[in-house]
């Protein structure tokens, strides 16, 4: 696990120079000989007489003045707090200290500072202000320092920025602030161990755990010769995290968690206690040695109270229901799943921008599993308990992009949101197996799938239908029993609204057939997919009326741009897209409203982020796209350059969850791969469908797989058209692909139509269209209807008639 860089025994160093510029006298003498106490008392573990030096120290240094040193004095009194686990007491003396930085000056204590009070934060998840302390910190390392230490800081504080990214999840975010700490100062040896641990931290996770091991064995000979105890009982600790988890050597695991935890009992180090019961009650639990499992899971998550060490509170009860279901506790092992998910939802609760919370639940969907497939296995399964469950492991970021503080959904709020001829699909997708919750208006179910379903099945049916396989068909027929069947009765349900999970995020649910019979699900109801139930609840703005008049705005459409090349971020080389243009002509054609195309060097990002989409019923992109499975912020949309001889452009997933869509019906990406992204545990895809819905949008239209370009025009022409003809949008587009699927052709396999999907709400209807042939009969009518009338004024006598009628009124 990545630990944190501390500032520890810089205080030498300054004091000496202090020194060599101003005379000695007894004073002075003796501070600096308690300064230098303090650190080898800090290095051997021996807090308490840290703290009594340090404290003389400080009052020595106030005595004579030097506010620099008697902040390095509060720095060690809050070190030797943070190693006894007296968080609240550490945090006062790095702040108490950093007042003495800033009323001297020192710019190099004053980052110092920052770093250890993010440090705090850390450990008690409060990563929020973990984040804030760090990037202050690194503002003020590359403006303030002395250029001596500016190098050396800079990546100390770089590494806990890359050691919060690890904890979050980000891990190519980590990777790509260890790279920028190739270079440059050299840190202190216990520095660099720790910027070891941390490196190891990642590579083990992204599947290297010999090369873990060596840093780690670095790491721990660094620590044990700079005397650091803190940092050497973490390097144990991560040699033993290795030896468990990955080498599947439990004798060698205990041996260092023993030695880890040895050291920090001599030292008093509580933090290092918690941690090193923590696993080696879970290497115990493997070995089947459940009583003594127990007894070190209790005592680490005592441990972890006690200090306010939340990471390992949820751990260590995580693991205390695992000893509970091996010991037959059903009831234990839930009451501790639901204080482990208590305390994760209280820690995420914390995170206060959406950035920090979008992998915040990868490494935690275990707990949330567990405790769902134990729920499923306990009849009678409550729908309304297990909708609950299942939304609140998932697409939590997107929900709050969505409804921010709203939480997840409940399940009588959705039921009630459902109109009488839908159903909605909520899948789970866990180790042992899987399950799916049914809601439609007026009931709700649950159906399990036991262990052993062959999941391979979806896999197999979504390669069959994106490689063109012609022999689908059987897939098609498994899956389908396999994810439809034992569903109530489906005969007056006309949509479909899915949730999927896991693998089933890349499989097109139009093409399951239904059990019994050889239809397709297209064949029977359109489909539309959400991230979450949450998108039914959305409160949306309504911008569009039921009728539009042929001089309103339809449509803004982006065509292919002129040029494919020197892209700087494609590495390799795109093809053309010569029916680019004809779609989004031809679209416009199917449409009664006005049309604004943007094509060829006209596709360009300006007339996106003007603020002129929002209100506008359909936003149609037919370019290039790239969907970046490693960084979701790097996924873009191909455009045109800005100006003339400048480089081509992009609309990147970051800028397209900033956009105002509110009253856009329809946003399609008729390009390749749209619907892919990077798959986060605990969120799911993020790609840019949710990007589109977060941002206001009712609904998107994105594809799975790579799409044929004359394909592609031939099948948005139909969307189009079904869409101007009335249809709702889920249903146009399923009118759209049945056109493709009874034709008999070769465009009839679903590598065709299949990988075009709808997420969000396929129910909306576009406004209808005032054509301009009943615009301009109207005119006639009304010029000929006042004709009429002009005629029958002027008549002869038509003066005195209208004269004597009066009279007669009065009278």
């Amino acid at each position: 696990m990545p630990g944190l860089v501390l500032v520890l025994g810089l205080w030498i160093s300054l004091s000496a120079a202090a020194a060599a510029a101003a005379p000695q006298d007894d004073g002075a003498a003796r501070a600096k000989t308690l300064s230098t106490a303090t650190d080898a008392s800090l290095a051997r573990g021996d807090y308490q007489k840290a703290i009594a030096e340090a404290r003389e120290a400080f009052t020595l240094h106030e005595q004579l003045g030097d506010h620099a040193d008697s902040a390095w004095d509060l720095n060690a009194i809050g070190l030797a707090n943070q190693y006894l686990g007296r968080f609240a007491d550490a945090l006062e003396n790095y702040r108490r200290a950093l007042e003495l930085d800033r009323a001297a000056g020192s710019g190099d204590g004053e980052v110092q500072r920052l770093t250890n009070i993010g440090g705090i934060h850390f450990l008690q998840g409060r990563y929020s202000d973990a984040l804030k302390m760090y990037q202050e910190a690194l503002g003020k390392a590359n403006t303030v320092t002395t250029p001596g230490a500016r190098g050396r800081l800079r990546k100390m504080t770089m590494s806990n920025l890359a050691a919060l990214q690890q904890r979050l999840g980000a891990d190519e975010r980590a990777l790509d602030l260890y790279a920028q700490l190739a270079a440059g100062e050299a840190m202190q040896p216990s520095e660099e161990a720790q910027l070891l641990v941390n490196q190891g931290a990642l590579v083990r996770r992204l599947g290297d755990p010999d090369k873990a091991l060596a840093l780690y064995r670095s790491a721990q000979r660094r620590y044990a010769g700079a005397a650091h105890r803190d940092g050497e009982i973490g390097a144990w600790r991560n040699i033993g995290i290795v030896y468990a988890l990955d080498l599947n050597d439990t004798a060698r695991a205990l041996e260092a968690f023993e030695a880890a935890l040895k050291l920090a009992r001599a030292s008093s180090n509580r933090r290092g206690q918690a941690q090193a019961l923590l696993y080696r009650g879970e290497v115990l639990r493997r070995m089947n040695r459940l009583a003594d499992a127990d007894r070190d899971l209790r005592d680490a998550l005592d441990a972890a109270v006690a200090t306010g060490l939340v990471e390992e509170q949820w751990k260590a009860l995580y693991g205390r229901a695992r000893v509970a279901l091996a010991n037959g506790d059903r009831q234990g092992a839930r009451a501790a799943l639901e204080r482990a998910i208590a305390t994760i939802e209280s820690v995420r609760a914390d995170l206060r921008t959406v950035a920090l919370r979008s992998e915040f639940l990868a490494d935690k969907r275990d707990v949330y599993d567990e405790l769902i497939w134990l729920r499923l296995n306990e009849p009678p399964i409550a729908a309304g308990e297990m909708f609950r469950l299942l939304e609140q492991s998932r697409a939590r970021a997107w929900q709050d992009r969505l409804r921010p503080d709203a939480g997840p959904p409940s399940f009588a709020a959705v039921q009630q949101s459902l109109p009488s001829d839908t159903l909605l699909l909520e899948y789970w997708v866990g180790v042992p197996g899987f399950a799916c919750v049914w809601l439609s208006r007026d009931s709700g179910g649950v159906i399990v799938r036991e262990p052993g379903s062959d999941l391979g099945i979806i896999q197999r049916l979504t390669a069959s239908v994106a490689t063109r396989d012609s022999e689908w068909r059987p897939a098609s027929a498994a899956a389908g029993r396999m994810l439809l069947d034992r569903l109530p009765p489906l005969g007056s349900i006309r949509h479909l609204l899915v949730v999927a999970d896991g693998p089933l995020h890349f499989l097109p649910f139009e093409t399951l057939t239904v059990p019994g019979s050889s239809d397709l699900i297209v064949e029977r109801f359109d489909v539309s997919y959400l991230p979450s139930a949450a998108l039914l609840l959305r409160p949306r703005e309504s911008t569009t009326r039921g009728w539009a008049w042929p001089w309103q705005r339809e449509l803004i459409a982006f065509g292919a741009p002129s040029s494919t090349g020197d892209y700087p971020l494609e590495t390799r080389s795109l093809p053309p897209l010569p029916y680019a243009d004809d779609e989004v002509r031809q679209i416009a054609r199917e449409l009664d409203g006005r049309s604004v195309l943007h094509v060829g060097d006209q596709a360009q990002k300006r007339f996106i982020t003007d603020g002129r989409l929002r209100t506008t019923p359909l936003v149609h992109f037919a370019t290039h796209a790239v969907a970046d499975t490693r960084d979701p912020d790097r996924s873009r949309i191909l455009l045109a350059p800005p100006s003339p001889g400048a480089p081509p452009d992009y609309l990147f997933l970051s800028e397209v969850a900033d956009l105002d869509l509110a009253g856009v019906e329809v946003v399609t990406l008729s390009a390749c791969e749209t619907e892919r992204g990077k798959v986060i545990r605990g969120e799911g895809v993020e790609g840019f469908s949710r990007a589109l819905l977060a941002s206001g949008a009712a609904a998107s239209v994105t594809t799975l797989w790579d799409i044929a370009d004359r394909a592609s025009a031939a099948l948005m022409t139909q969307f189009y058209f079904f869409m101007a003809d009335g249809r709702p949008k889920a249903d146009a587009l399923r009118q759209a692909k049945l056109q493709f699927l009874r034709s008999g052709g070769t465009w009839s396999h679903p590598y065709y139509w299949a990988g075009y999907v709808l997420s969000g709400d396929g129910g909306g209807r576009l406004p209808r269209v005032v054509s301009r042939r009943a615009l301009g009969l109207g005119a006639l009518l009304a010029i000929v209807v006042s004709l009429l009338a002009l005629t029958a004024a002027l008549r002869p006598g038509a003066k005195e008639r209208r004269s004597s009628a009066l009279r007669r009124r009065a009278g």
